[in-house]
């Protein structure tokens, strides 16, 4: 397994051109004249997020390879076209430029950042961006930015608040916690939340404070060195490697918190800390992982396998990625679909796919065993519930600690 992740970025730069150019074309099907609807992705395909979100553009690629196989939206071919930001801001409203001028009428993002920068020209434009990470600046106040998961520092929250439940025996102190990241907007926002939730709960975590890298630094000796001596570190996304693995050298024991990326990042931290440097770790995820009993599990190992057999086991040792982003995928189709029934396909616009989200929740076989989830008029996150994982080492997996758990906004 080790590099495979390299290899595939390698290889994302040519997946990409074909993409614009494949299952796209509005053709002749049986004698029904399909139209076409193009949607936008804006990704890094070569940058430090690209470890995880190379997997998310292999989902988003073969539900929409599926979805017009079945011909699951009636009427209507699905057609991709992708923008590589290199997980550069400044690249942002580029891509959403050029996504648009060939023809998109739906962007997909992976990032805060990309939600962040592309709100106000939404809004202008009167085209929904959907993200599959979340910012309380994306969501608040709702716009035409549409993130079909939630907050990374709600699910920080939850953890913590399991931790100071199940996992602290509280034996004669409180536990030190602290925060070290790259100094973004994704982690300000965890940062805040973080440091919030120990102030307001001082009987449960003594907060040691937070130590940003710039984004992008991979040396992160110094920050490991500052909270030496915490018992719990919160860290998440690309930098959660770079640190660990300067934390581990070192000697330091705490346990690590995460929220939503730690399992998509799986195959990119076992490559730099192995398994001994991960034990323990503790993530909240939003979606169930692979060979859990859940339809849209089983709908990602039947797409997985279908499209891609010769990379099927190196995905699933990658992480989560593939089938994390499958549930939120099928979420934005839902939507997708539900639009074209309401105005046809030759009405389908920013609007019609905005008017199809605030009335959104999830229902049918599809769902079973997950929470029920929304949109509305003023609620532009989808995800309110996350399930836990463990890093186990002895057994080499993830453990799930339990049901679901909901968020404690």
């Amino acid at each position: 397994m080790k590099n495979t992740w390299k290899t595939a970025i390698a290889s994302l730069l040519a997946l990409a051109l074909v993409t614009t150019l494949g299952w796209g074309c509005g053709g002749d099907n049986g004698g029904s004249k399909k139209i076409t609807i193009t949607i936008g992705e804006i990704t890094d395909f070569t940058g430090p997020a690209s470890p995880a979100v190379t997997t998310i553009h292999y989902a988003l690629e073969d539900v929409i390879r599926y979805y017009n196989e079945k011909e699951l939206i009636p009427g209507v071919k699905l057609k991709l076209v992708s923008w590589d930001t290199h997980y550069d801001p400044s690249r942002e409203v580029p891509g959403y430029d050029w996504v648009r001028s060939r023809g998109a009428k739906l962007v997909v993002t992976v990032y805060g950042n990309s939600g962040e920068i592309l709100k106000p020209f939404a809004e202008r434009d009167k085209i929904v961006v959907t993200n599959m990470s979340a910012t309380t600046a994306q969501i608040e106040p709702p716009g035409w930015v549409f993130c079909f998961n939630c907050p990374a520092s709600w699910g920080f929250k939850v953890t913590l608040k399991w931790v100071s439940e199940n996992h602290w025996d509280y034996a004669g102190r409180i536990p030190k916690l602290g925060l070290a990241g790259w100094s973004d907007a994704y982690t300000r926002d965890v940062e805040k939340a973080v440091k919030e939730y120990c102030q307001a709960h001082s009987d449960k975590f003594e907060w040691v404070g937070s130590f940003l890298s710039p984004m992008g630094e991979t040396a992160m000796r110094g920050v490991a060195d500052k909270l030496k001596d915490c018992d719990y570190v919160a860290c998440f996304g690309t930098p959660l490697a770079y640190f660990l693995k300067a934390y581990r050298d070192k000697g330091y024991t705490a346990t690590v918190v995460d929220s939503c990326s730690a399992p998509a990042y799986l195959g990119f931290l076992l490559d730099m800390i192995g398994w001994q440097g991960l034990d323990g770790t503790l993530s909240t995820n939003p979606a169930p992982l692979w060979k859990e009993p859940f339809p849209l599990v089983e709908l990602a190992e039947e797409l997985l396998q279908k499209y891609r057999s010769g990379q099927a086991d190196d995905i699933i040792a990658e992480g989560s990625g593939y089938v994390g982003v499958v549930v939120q995928i099928v979420a934005m189709f839902d939507i997708l679909t539900n639009a074209v029934a309401e105005v046809g396909a030759e009405n389908f616009d920013g609007q019609a796919y905005y008017d199809a989200a605030v009335n959104y929740e999830t229902s049918g076989s599809s769902w079973e065993g997950y929470p029920q989830w929304s949109f509305s008029e003023t609620k532009r996150w989808l995800v309110d519930d996350f399930v836990l994982y463990k890093f186990d080492a002895r057994t080499e997996s993830l453990v799930r600690l339990g049901d679901w758990l909901h968020n404690v906004e």
